[in-house]
């Protein structure tokens, strides 16, 4: 997504009650070429902002203001056709459904991630059965039941940080991703977070819905900024049931995500955090192109379920034998088969899964095998 062509010299409220968060804010969507309205701390600032301002181009809203939600706010950002991102320390459950197609962001959010959601929503984009083929998924599909999901299919900008589902809570969207990287995250009672895997261009979120399941257990995040084709949940759905073929390849990726899932387990349980950090990288560069990555020493502690100064050491180890180059918000992957001989058995086998269900077919044999008539 281009925010040159689409966020610089534009004017972007933005509705935040922190101080020192606000002020920060402020100062990384200047450096980008934004003009900021704003910020300001209440609902009823943001409203005169509202009247008074006649071309704001977007907006970012913090949820709770002191005592205050700020949806009256989105409602009317909503009514005038103005895109807007949910920044926020909340759980994104608080925000109502008439809103739950939005963005929400984890606190503290980058300017260029919020500059990111609000250039997609901006200029979403026709959806061209090139576009969609990038999913595999997608790129199965028959070229007429593709034709028929296109119109309902919406390119979206999914920033690093975006919260896609929320444990315990309702799906009410679901994602085709072309280029970004999802993480499927356990959160424990006191708030320990550990990725248990990844979702990227070779599937699908909200798999659940094919079994008629609408909650998950988990948290689905972005951890690999890009772009994902979305339909909400009853669209899925309604898909789902006219069009046989998405429902086998929905149930064919779900079964090979489990299998992704328990070899997260074995590695966690089993393989060292050099192993552990080698078969992620592997992993991430199976789902997005090109050699380097965005991606800070925090999150993969968290990825990992690790202290950060493991992290740190570990990507010294790699970088020492000529594996990676690392710095403090990026990893370049310079030898992948390398990577792959330290990750040992924990890569391969859930690859090679997805690889065999994909090439079933979608009558269940191999594609190109006969098929014997009755």
């Amino acid at each position: 997504m281009d925010i040159q062509q689409t966020l610089v010299g534009k004017r972007v409220l933005v509705v935040e009650d922190d101080y020192l968060i606000a002020t920060s804010l402020k100062a990384q969507l200047y450096d980008i070429g934004i003009n900021v309205v704003g910020p300001v701390p209440s609902i009823d600032l943001a409203q005169e902002r509202l009247r008074t301002e006649s071309d704001i181009a977007g907006a970012v809203l913090d949820i709770k203001l002191n005592d205050e939600l700020v949806f009256p706010i989105a409602d009317e950002l909503e009514r005038r056709g103005v895109p807007f991102v949910f920044a926020t320390g909340f759980e994104p459950d608080i925000v109502p459904a008439r809103h739950a197609d939005k963005i929400v962001l984890r606190k503290p959010a980058e300017g260029r991630a919020i500059a990111l959601a609000l250039a997609g929503a901006t200029h979403p984009g026709p959806v061209t059965p090139q576009v969609a083929q990038r999913n595999g998924i997608l790129d199965q599909l028959p070229a007429p039941v593709l034709a028929a999901l296109l119109p309902q299919l919406r390119l979206i900008n999914l920033p690093r940080g975006s919260i896609l589902e929320v444990p315990d809570q309702l799906v009410n969207r679901v994602y085709f991703p072309l280029d970004c990287v999802a993480s499927v995250i356990v959160v424990g009672r006191e708030g320990t977070r550990i990725e248990t895997g990844m979702i990227g261009c070779e599937g699908v979120t909200g798999s659940g819905l094919s079994d008629n399941d609408d909650h998950t257990p988990y948290e689905l995040i972005i951890q690999v900024a890009g772009t994902a084709l979305a339909l909400s949940a009853d669209e899925f759905r309604r898909a789902l049931n006219s069009k046989p073929e998405l429902r086998v390849l929905t149930s064919r990726f779900s079964r090979s995500l489990g299998v992704q899932v328990s070899y997260t387990a074995l590695a966690n349980a089993k393989f060292d955090i050099r192993k552990r950090l080698a078969r992620w990288l592997v992993m991430v560069q199976d789902r997005v192109p090109g050699r380097v990555f965005n991606l800070t020493h925090d999150y993969l502690a968290v990825m990992l379920g690790v202290r950060r100064p493991s992290v740190t050491d570990v990507l010294h180890m790699l970088e020492g034998e000529g594996l990676i180059r690392s710095n403090r918000s990026s990893i370049e992957i310079r030898d992948r088969n390398g990577l792959i001989n330290v990750a040992g058995e924990s890569y391969g086998t859930p690859e090679a899964e997805y690889a065999r269900l994909m090439a079933l077919g979608l009558n269940g044999t191999a594609r190109g095998e006969a098929v014997d008539e009755p």
